[in-house]
């Protein structure tokens, strides 16, 4: 044999090893690939049931929302018709109580004039 023919037995040999372990890194990767494919149909198997209860709760929370809405709406009208009736109590008490003032007033200054002049 010669040193050629040594070579190229040499070289056949280490393309065939090559060969065999990329052949052998293909099957781990398509079992690999498959253990994963198991993987993501369980989660969406299990994740679909869940999205749609998620789904149910949320539009159970918006419902509660829009009735929450609507209470503070009506929470909001009442208190602005009590803040005005307050004001119109308000102005009806004060303003005779201030004329009472001012005319209890004017006759004090009035007396005091008419009895520094007596």
């Amino acid at each position: 044999m010669s040193i050629g023919e040594i070579s190229g037995l040499i070289a056949a040999i280490a393309f065939a090893l090559l060969s065999l372990f990329s052949a052998w890194l293909l099957v781990q990767l398509v079992k690999t690939m498959n253990i994963m494919n198991k993987f993501l149909d369980e989660i969406r198997i299990e994740t679909m049931p869940l999205m749609s209860k998620f789904q149910t709760s949320m539009d159970h929370v918006n419902t509660e929302l829009e009735r929450v809405d609507g209470i503070l709406t009506a929470v909001e009208s009442m208190s602005e018709k009590a803040n005005n009736a307050t004001k119109a109590v308000q102005e009806i008490v004060t303003s005779p109580y201030m004329k009472a003032v001012g005319i209890g007033t004017g006759a004090s200054k009035a007396w005091r004039k008419w009895k520094k002049k007596s």
